[in-house]
């Protein structure tokens, strides 16, 4: 029998959570310990927002967005991973592990960065894509996730204030680290990867683009994206730039907008896993 530990998917919402929108997410499959991550897609409003993930059981989740001021926000869609806690090798070749960590370090805007230290079970040959999201909503108001520290054996993670001034006094953070590989299966297509492009990718800059190879996706595939050993002081997330199509996923480095309006942020490396919408992510044999 076929093991997945893991799949893919992607849904809309309509609205931010402090208008009321929660999406529940029913997993097609069951997991002892699921780890969730998230990434908005569009840009179907050009305020600031942020994908957030918690009442995880092992048959599903809510996810949300939320802006730093609570406003309401246009429609967007959302691409979510879920992986089973622990370490795999995927059909495909791809080496996973994924965890929740749980963080007590908030990040401001103007801070150096720190974080809690989290050890691989096994090192990986490479430095890999680390996606990560806030799994709890323990303080009922904003905050993003954060890792830093990438090494080929842990990295360090915590909780991204930016510039709102927001509080927590801990959160789950989960957290998938993929072997970067580009390939396909029978079944689906796959594209890991980090990347920069040497130009600052805030919001009034220009997006960072990830493009995706010709023939492996006919449509827009579940592609999360992530902000990846954090250089930019002010804070910021990953959040799609408005392309979102078969060969081409957009991305800015997002700032929010409570102490200025501006939203220019330097050069930022990201991690980014796509695969062929509602991919089950099966073991090796």
């Amino acid at each position: 029998t076929l093991q997945i530990v893991g799949e893919t998917g992607r849904i809309q919402l309509s609205n931010t959570v402090d208008m009321g929108f929660v999406a529940n997410i029913d997993f097609r499959h069951n997991y002892n310990n699921p780890v969730v991550v998230a990434f908005i897609n569009t840009r179907g409003g050009g305020e600031s927002v942020s994908a957030r993930i918690r009442a995880v059981s092992s048959s599903g989740c809510q996810l949300f967005m939320q802006e730093p001021d609570r406003g309401s926000h246009a429609a967007e869609w959302v691409s979510y991973i879920v992986v089973e806690s622990g370490r795999n090798t995927l059909e495909g070749g791809i080496i996973v592990e994924a965890g929740i960590a749980s963080s007590t370090i908030i990040h401001r805007g103007g801070q150096p960065f720190n974080g809690h230290l989290v050890q691989f079970e096994e090192a990986f040959s490479n430095t890999p894509a680390i996606l990560h999201s806030l799994m709890t909503y323990n303080n009922n108001d904003f905050m993003a996730s954060l890792v830093t520290n990438v090494q080929t054996n842990s990295f360090k993670v915590a909780m991204e204030a930016a510039e709102t001034s927001k509080n927590s006094a801990g959160e789950g953070v989960g957290w998938v680290a993929f072997s970067s590989k580009t390939g396909s299966t029978g079944d689906f297509s796959f594209v890991i990867g980090t990347g920069n492009d040497g130009n600052s990718d805030g919001v009034d800059n220009s997006p960072f683009v990830i493009n995706l190879p010709l023939g492996y996706f006919s449509d827009s595939p579940d592609i999360v994206v992530s902000l990846y050993g954090t250089r930019g002081k002010d804070g910021s997330w990953a959040r799609g730039a408005g392309e979102w199509i078969n060969t081409k996923q957009t991305v800015y480095a997002e700032e929010d907008q409570i102490l200025q309006p501006e939203r220019r942020h330097i050069d930022e490396q990201f991690a980014w896993a796509a695969f062929t919408a509602n991919t089950d992510l099966i073991a090796a044999a």
